[in-house]
């Protein structure tokens, strides 16, 4: 049995050799994370390299099984849209304390035992981002948009660093429990305007705005951002194109505005850590940076 069996790419893994993936629907088209970390396995010089994993969604569990059994694996990242359900099939004692509160994993690893776990680097990328302009994030009040994968593990860091959470979702009843385990508020995007009026901080975590997804869209209106304090942080997690819709207009407001980019960086850094073993962030990071 052969893991190309299971894709709808050719990985081109030489047989015998310690490799990393990237699991989704179709990160061979496109996603970054073979190209940071494999500038990394060759700064550090490691001999492993990470291949994107094209997988359709009745094929991600024979996948997961070949690559659980073989010990040349030693873990990568996951994108869309299998962050819920590879977490889901890792099970709750496979997956950090973090990852099991936000039910999605963006990264795999192998703990001492050898055995392949999960965790989620993306909160804790956009937290160390958000505290670059908000130190302090206790009683801040945040209102953070789609609470998708990413979006969870963000809301998780933020209400664990003490953030005034309140997320909106266009079918608040499917994530109340989540919002439950962290003690956020649900809102749908009738309820948003003074929901914003009241806020310090804005993340969006849908993927309106980004080029793969609905691009030259926003998931704020014009009207919605009139109602923004002058002093808010609208902070965008899509890193493609680098200036969203929604970032144009905040700033065309005169708002402060962050994108993903760094968030994107950080998560890498962090989940290459991981699996790799390695425990130079700061190195890591550098090399990252200077691989693109």
């Amino acid at each position: 049995m052969k893991i190309a069996e299971f894709l709808e790419n050719e990985p081109g893994l030489d047989a015998g050799k310690r490799y990393a993936g990237i699991i989704g629907l179709s990160p061979s088209k496109g996603a970054r994370s073979p190209l940071l970390w494999n500038a990394a396995f060759q700064a550090f010089d490691r001999a492993e390299r990470m291949v994107p994993m094209d997988v359709l969604s009745e094929n991600l569990e024979k996948l997961l099984e070949y690559l659980a059994a073989d010990t040349d694996f030693i873990g990568g990242a996951v994108a869309v849209p299998y962050k819920e359900d590879i977490a889901t099939w890792l099970g709750a004692e496979r997956l950090t304390p973090q990852a099991q509160k936000i039910g999605a994993v963006n990264c795999l690893f192998r703990n001492e035992a050898g055995i392949l776990c999960g965790t989620n680097t993306d909160g804790e990328a956009a937290l160390t981002e958000v505290c670059t302009a908000i130190p302090d994030l206790s009683g801040v009040k945040v209102l953070l948009l789609g609470p998708g994968g990413a979006g969870k593990a963000v809301a998780a860091y933020l209400a664990d660093a003490g953030a005034s959470l309140t997320i909106v979702s266009r079918t608040p009843e499917i994530v109340q429990d989540f919002c439950n385990k962290i003690s956020a508020s649900i809102i749908s995007y009738d309820q948003i305007k003074p929901a914003i009026a009241d806020s310090a901080l804005i993340v969006n975590c849908t993927p309106v705005g980004f080029a793969n997804g609905v691009k030259d869209a926003s998931p704020l209106d014009a009207s919605d951002l009139d109602q923004a304090n002058s002093d808010v942080l609208v902070y965008d997690i899509v890193y493609d194109p680098l200036q969203t819709p929604l970032l144009e207009m905040a700033e065309s407001r005169g708002l402060a505005a962050k994108n993903g980019l760094n968030m994107n960086f950080l998560q890498a850094v962090h989940g290459f850590s991981k699996a790799s073993g390695l425990p130079d962030l700061e190195r890591i990071s550098g090399i990252m940076k200077g691989a693109v």
